[in-house]
């Protein structure tokens, strides 16, 4: 049950990282609001693949048999 409860307190804090960057790198609100969702979707997409690589170095690397 905890797994998603997670996944919702990232996707919060995620939506305020993503909005605050949003805002700050363009000097209009509309552009800014427009492009929230492809930022959005990079932000997750990115940090999933950072969460992939650091799975495949414990698993290579940190492995302890």
């Amino acid at each position: 049950m905890d797994f998603p409860i997670h996944i919702l307190l990232f996707t919060i804090v995620g939506l305020a990282i993503v909005m605050l960057s949003s805002f700050f790198s363009e000097p209009e609100d509309g552009p800014a609001l427009r492009a929230l969702p492809r930022r959005f979707l990079y932000f997750f997409i990115g940090c999933g693949v950072l969460a992939g690589l650091m799975l495949l170095a414990e698993h290579t690397v940190a492995s302890v048999n």
